[in-house]
């Protein structure tokens, strides 16, 4: 998998939003509100990368176990891909 680089994370306020740039902006009219570990998640899928890096990504930064880093992941990549975020 791999970001699509039409969106980037702006901080507005103490929050964090994924905002669409170019075409992206044309398909899609928002932003996604993206907690501390959606944040964290979309900056560590740089490049080419998969669910299982970015499984261990969470589970180095915040020491959680195996089952609560997927679960998360899981979440994060349903989301995003649905919303074009990430292909």
């Amino acid at each position: 998998m791999k970001r699509n680089e039409n969106y980037v994370v702006k901080e507005l306020m103490g929050s964090y939003v994924l905002v669409p740039l170019g075409e992206a902006a044309i398909d899609f009219n928002g932003v996604i509100t993206l907690n501390e570990t959606a944040k964290f998640m979309w900056e560590a899928a740089k490049g080419d990368f998969t669910e299982q890096d970015l499984q261990a990504a969470l589970i180095k930064q915040y020491g959680i176990d195996a089952e609560t880093a997927k679960s998360a992941v899981d979440s994060f990549v349903t989301t995003m891909k649905e919303e074009g975020c990430i292909e």
